[in-house]
């Protein structure tokens, strides 16, 4: 692959377990070669991230604007600067949950996510039930003194994230193929005439098995 199809590529980059964001070359790469698994230095507007190239297909005139470039290829620097990022992320997500105990929220913070240039945090959740994160923002703003957003993710995206055995003994489809999760209901299951109870054909998330879709 030459410099000229680099430029004329898009790049799917994986940034953590529940983001991804598309991307084009805005510098001039070395020669080194961009592949599949490729860890690279992504920027979006002021925020710098490390991420992994997933997909790679043409550019096409049809796609809306995008606003993430790839910068470089990783270098051992920036390897060294994601471990101490790590750690400052676990501090973080302990005063996270500090905060989700005095305000008495019933929600699990799954991941925190520095950006290179700490100029935001994102704190990643999960929750049965939707809940009003104001007070938890507009504290955690003034507490840690930078740009905060918080995301609520579902439970099967949680799964994903963790990852695991199925009945089947096999990993978690999620985990290794899945792209899009899609919501399944008893509906499909009847389809099929799997008649049981819904607990007998949940998966580690509690949600209805991915996998009966398949034969829907």
């Amino acid at each position: 692959m030459n410099c000229h199809s680099f430029k004329s590529s898009i790049y799917e980059i994986k940034v953590n377990p529940f983001r991804s964001e598309l991307a084009i070359i805005k510098s001039d790469i070395e020669k080194s070669e961009l592949n599949l698994q490729s860890q690279v230095m992504i920027q979006i507007d002021k925020e710098f991230f490390l991420g992994q190239v997933i997909k790679i297909k043409s550019l096409s005139p049809l796609l809306p604007d995008i606003k993430c470039n790839i910068i470089r290829l990783a270098s051992n620097d920036d390897l060294v600067r994601k471990k101490i990022l790590n750690k400052k992320s676990e501090e973080t997500k302990m005063f996270f949950e500090d905060l989700l105990k005095k305000f008495k929220i019933l929600a699990k913070i799954v991941l925190i996510d520095w950006d290179f240039s700490q100029h935001k945090v994102y704190c990643y959740l999960t929750s049965e039930r939707k809940i009003n994160y104001l007070l938890l923002h507009e504290t955690a703003v003034v507490l840690l003194k930078s740009r905060v957003a918080i995301k609520q993710i579902g439970v099967r995206d949680f799964a994903r994230s963790i990852g695991g055995l199925g009945v089947c003994g096999r990993e978690l489809c999620c985990r290794v193929f899945l792209q899009n999760i899609q919501p399944v209901t008893l509906t499909s299951a009847r389809r099929q005439n799997i008649y049981v109870e819904p607990e007998k054909i949940s998966g580690c998330c509690g949600k209805l098995r991915c996998c009966i879709a398949y034969e829907q």
